[in-house]
């Protein structure tokens, strides 16, 4: 309940206990009940739980102790991949669906009292993002800075002796961004800066944009019939609908006689600018506005924003998890970057170049790929769509700055090398291979793949790119 709501009960409470109130009738008490339904009505979606951001949900610190090394095991190499930080949004307030029909309606003086409410908030979040689109937030910085500084205080011994890091990110300003800020908390606890190699690697981490396939297969998805079963059982026209009601004055919607489509966008929007402004919160006082200034969830009951939540999920896990085929068109396509890692580990016990091999890319990359590798807790596929929910979600396998590493370790006189799987810093067992391990042996984890590689008739020297331009 909001303070002016609080206030307003306890002068209301003072009221009835005075002599006075027996000099009004029922109605005044019958105001004072609906004012109090009001109240706690308007404030309901403030107290959700913030299980609905998915993809936006913010990195957390896992702040878990790891199983020890067998005796005598350091380790000596870190294959690592990882999602951008925490970001602005990817495209221009004004360019959305929602900003230019909010700012229709308000031409036709057709906005309810909270469309304007949201109209005024919309323009307030366009000064927060204006010329800071597609860049990582102070909340990302922070988050891959984090990132950097654990991976050299839970790995030191990787970064003894020679320095020598491999940087790979895309085309994406928000993935350098992203590496620069994971490089500067690892360098803070290192006593000389490591030396860096830096490239653009679109192939291996953007193989998703490469393969037509994969680009059908998406498009499809967006208004494939799963999507639309699950909106219909689940009455998501009938959402859209109420939202829309809540900005717009009812002969607005009868005279532009929304589409379904249309009146899901608008939502979609909506909810979007509720799940982005977890991350731009220093951005947001910085403009000199408080959250409360910016609080698009206020506008969504819980039920509302929990059902979002799970249908954003949903659709993630089908477009880039294992969905419905963990061998589908949508986890194959990550082949490159397990080829990758594969020729950096074989690198690393040729030569020892480098330290560790780093990249930074998108949730397009890193959910495909967990699935891929057979992390148990990123690979499941539910043939039931109404199940998708129950055992994928977003939110734990590709949160912001969400990642998986190869932790490689080796001891002095033994032959081979152990290798304990991260995802999101937290120890990972494989399908596949002993689920009660942690560390395997590099020899089993590198033949489970390679055999993989095999069924798709794939070998470590074929051109990747060929491959997206084919794969079926």
């Amino acid at each position: 309940m909001s303070l002016l709501c609080l206030k307003e009960t306890q002068s209301e409470t003072q009221y009835f206990a005075s002599p006075l109130f027996k000099f009004f009738n029922m109605k005044r008490s019958l105001l004072f009940i609906l004012f109090i339904i009001a109240c706690y009505t308007s404030a309901s979606a403030q107290n959700c739980n913030v299980d609905f951001l998915g993809t936006k949900t913010l990195y957390k610190n896992p702040a878990q102790k790891y199983t020890p090394a067998p005796a005598g095991y350091s380790p000596v190499f870190i294959n690592h991949v990882g999602r951008h930080g925490a970001r602005h949004l990817t495209k221009d307030v004004k360019t959305t669906f929602a900003y230019n029909l909010l700012m229709q309606a308000d031409s036709a003086n057709a906005l309810t009292a909270n469309g304007k409410k949201l109209k005024q908030m919309v323009i307030d979040l366009q000064k927060v993002e204006k010329g800071s689109t597609k860049f990582i937030s102070a909340e990302g910085k922070n988050e891959l800075k984090g990132l950097g500084e654990r991976m050299c205080l839970n790995y030191g011994n990787v970064f003894k002796g020679q320095r020598n890091l491999s940087v790979a990110v895309t085309k994406e300003v928000r993935t350098k961004q992203s590496a620069d800020a994971f490089l500067q908390g690892l360098n803070s606890k290192l006593k000389d800066t490591a030396t860096t190699n830096f490239y653009n690697d679109d192939t291996a981490l953007r193989f998703y944009d490469l393969s037509p396939v994969y680009k059908s297969f998406e498009d499809g998805v967006d208004g494939g019939s799963v999507m639309l079963a699950l909106q219909k059982a689940t009455h998501f026209d009938e959402l859209n609908r109420a939202v829309a009601e809540r900005f717009f004055t009812a002969d607005f919607l009868t005279k532009q006689a929304l589409k379904d489509e249309q009146e899901e966008k608008f939502t979609s929007d909506i909810f979007g600018f509720a799940t982005i402004v977890y991350s731009l919160k220093a951005e947001i006082e910085q403009k000199g506005y408080h959250p409360a200034d910016l609080d698009f969830k206020s506008f969504f009951t819980c039920d509302e924003l929990k059902k979002l939540g799970e249908l954003d999920s949903i659709d993630e896990n089908l477009k880039k998890g294992p969905g419905t085929d963990n061998n589908g068109i949508q986890v194959r396509i990550a082949v490159p970057l397990l080829v990758d890692f594969i020729k950096a580990a074989d690198e690393f016990i040729t030569t020892g170049k480098y330290n560790a091999r780093l990249r930074f890319a998108h949730a397009e990359t890193t959910a495909p790929f967990a699935a891929l590798l057979q992390i148990s807790s990123a690979d499941k596929a539910t043939v039931n769509a109404s199940k998708l929910d129950d055992s994928w979600h977003s939110a734990d396998v590709i949160p912001l700055s969400g990642n998986i590493q190869w932790v490689f370790y080796k001891k002095k006189g033994a032959p081979g090398y152990l290798v304990k799987v991260l995802l999101n810093e937290k120890e990972a067992h494989i399908d596949g291979l002993n689920k009660a391990a942690v560390y395997y042996k590099w020899g089993d984890l590198r033949a489970l793949y390679m055999g993989n590689l095999t069924k798709l008739g794939v070998k470590l020297s074929d051109d990747m790119g060929a491959y997206l331009a084919t794969v079926k």
